[in-house]
């Protein structure tokens, strides 16, 4: 838990190179965890990212549902969430007939780093699957490769 809450003076360097192509891209973050999604949402709208939290993947689902196509260019979704978890969330997420359902990059966000795990993810329609605690480093190459900009 420590480790989520200081990011050490190299990874901070680290963030401060990495490419401009970040600044402007619309987030939507999916945490229960509210401290985990303080320091995702602060550290990311740092950098320059648009980023709209969501305490759990129902409230994810509704927004997503209800805002038009282009709000948003990836979703960070936490995968064990109380209401509706992550996985949950992406399959409903994939099957809606909103234009952005199929090709919106969904990463998930999770302790867990078994192989049956990230099968799962990618199952469920997650385009790629990132551990805790935080690598905010690895965060930010992950939404360089998958957003469209």
């Amino acid at each position: 838990m420590e480790r989520e809450k200081e990011l050490s003076n190299e990874e901070l360097n680290s963030m401060e190179n990495m490419p401009d192509k970040l600044i402007g891209i619309k987030v939507l973050v999916v945490e229960d965890n509210l401290l985990n999604l303080e320091i995702v949402t602060e550290v990311l709208r740092e950098r320059g990212l648009i980023v709209t939290a969501a305490e759990n993947g129902q409230i994810a689902v509704e927004l997503f549902q209800n805002n038009p196509p282009g709000t948003f260019d990836v979703i960070l979704m936490d995968i064990h969430m109380p209401v509706m978890g992550g996985m949950e969330a992406t399959k409903i997420i994939r099957a809606m007939e909103h234009a952005d359902a199929q090709t919106i990059p969904i990463l998930a966000l999770t302790a867990n780093d078994f192989e049956e795990d990230i099968h799962g993810t990618r199952e469920a329609g997650m385009n790629d699957h990132l551990t805790k605690p935080f690598d905010m480093e690895k965060i930010f190459g992950a939404l360089i490769t998958h957003t469209r900009k």
